[in-house]
């Protein structure tokens, strides 16, 4: 897992991510959730060769774990660059960590050294360009998955950032590669605000008060509550006829309308803060503390962290180019017990 954020001013734009890469498995957690023994056709319970009992595993009880993580990855790249014509678009990623059986950030590298010099003049023919790309290695990689099941497979999502020559400001993508998506983040006067893409929970706590998995659980409760208020309605109407004496046709039907339940306003509780007019400095450190806290509360949340590391920040401005900021070298640290040189 990852956290990838993009924070677009009136001065520039703002990349930040992790820097752990995770292996996932599909784990059974057996005695979780609705776990029961299985039994046959005439509900004796089944055993195994050596007579004990068969768990009968649910859908629900299988979940993904990590079980191995690595630091020092690269999820943050320059796309595509081209001083001549003011165009510069950068990325980082969430999802897959290799497609086509090397790292994005070297698809990144490859895409970047094949379209130098294409003459691309804005953000989004850069984004949807960066999509193809990825998108035929990612179909190649699947190519023996049907089609109705594609969905299944993992996917690779960036967040494209930059300048375009032909662009009046900055723009922002998201890609989203198995959903074949490829969305702008705001379209509009300013161009400014903030988004976020990969494990977010807690991000969208301190930014929303609310994240996803809260608002869907809310969500089902609300459908569920107004599917049973329409079915208490249906019977206190009944019997309030047949109270009455009033005698309805056996072969009448009633038909209750289900209203989809209006959208809660969950942005109500966003944070006040004013995206556009922040200084490139406090750009910075807002998508630093954004980044850090998914990463810190992860280093305290059960289980192993997938989210953490070195925190990774990219300034892109007009005419300047893309910056990773205070980016490490590779380092030789552990030379032997001897001091010489």
């Amino acid at each position: 897992m990852t956290i990838n954020i993009a924070l677009a001013t009136y001065d520039g734009i703002i990349l930040g991510c992790d820097s752990l890469s995770s292996m996932v498995d599909n784990v059974i957690f057996p005695f979780g959730g609705t776990a029961e023994y299985a039994r046959d056709d005439q509900g004796n319970f089944i055993k195994d060769a050596n007579g004990h009992l068969v768990i009968a595993v649910q859908p629900n009880n299988i979940s993904q774990v990590a079980t191995t993580v690595f630091g020092g990855v690269s999820k943050i790249f320059c796309l595509y660059e081209e001083h001549a014509d003011d165009t510069c678009v950068a990325a980082v990623t969430a999802g897959l960590a290799i497609l086509g059986g090397v790292t994005i950030a070297e698809q990144a590298k490859r895409y970047r050294r094949t379209r130098s010099g294409k003459g691309f003049d804005t953000v989004e023919a850069v984004a949807r360009d960066f999509f193809e790309f990825c998108n035929a290695i990612w179909d190649e990689q699947f190519k023996d998955t049907p089609a109705d099941q594609r969905h299944f497979q993992p996917t690779v999502k960036f967040i494209v950032a930059g300048y375009g020559a032909k662009d009046s400001n900055g723009k922002i993508f998201q890609i989203d590669v198995q959903a074949q998506t490829v969305t702008e983040q705001f379209p509009g006067e300013n161009y400014t605000g903030i988004c976020w893409a990969g494990a977010s929970d807690y991000v969208e706590r301190l930014m929303r008060g609310i994240d996803t998995s809260l608002m869907y659980a809310a969500n089902r409760q609300i459908i569920q509550a107004m599917a049973s208020q329409r079915a208490s309605v249906a019977d206190d109407i009944t019997k309030a006829l047949a109270e009455a004496g009033i005698k309805l046709d056996e072969g009448m039907k009633l038909k209750i309308t289900v209203d989809t339940p209006p959208s809660l306003p969950w942005d109500v509780g966003f944070a006040d803060i004013d995206f556009g007019n922040l200084s490139t400095q406090y750009a910075v450190e807002l998508v630093e503390l954004l980044v850090n806290t998914q990463s810190g509360m992860q280093r305290f949340a059960r289980g192993i962290p997938t989210v953490g590391g070195r925190t990774h920040i990219g300034v892109l401005k007009r005419g300047e180019g893309f910056q990773l900021l205070n980016e490490p070298k590779l380092q030789h640290l552990h030379t032997g017990y001897s001091h010489d040189f």
